[in-house]
């Protein structure tokens, strides 16, 4: 998450994996230029997975791509999460 577009996805003291997606919807049989899909699937943390998250935004606006939209949502979601489960405090079998 250091590098690309799902620098957004980032959680602090976690290392996260993860993918962004942006999808033109199709409309008719073809392809939308003004309707997309803005999504994000990533786990963490990367050395002990213990979460997947998929964040999907349909028609969003006026910002598109999944790395500014859906990652960091990905973001909150996985922070809060980590914390609930206090994740810091589990250790590999």
């Amino acid at each position: 998450m250091e590098n690309g577009t799902g620098r957004n996805a980032r959680v602090e003291d976690y290392k996260v994996g993860g993918k962004t997606g942006t999808a033109q919807k199709v409309e008719a049989g073809t392809y939308s230029h003004s309707k997309f899909i803005a999504s994000f699937i990533g786990f963490a943390p990367t050395d002990m997975p213990i979460l997947a998250v998929a964040i999907s935004v349909d028609e969003p606006h006026p910002v598109y791509y999944g790395g500014s939209v859906s990652a960091p949502v990905f973001k909150a979601v996985v922070s809060e999460s980590l914390k609930y489960i206090h994740a810091k405090e589990l250790k590999p079998i």
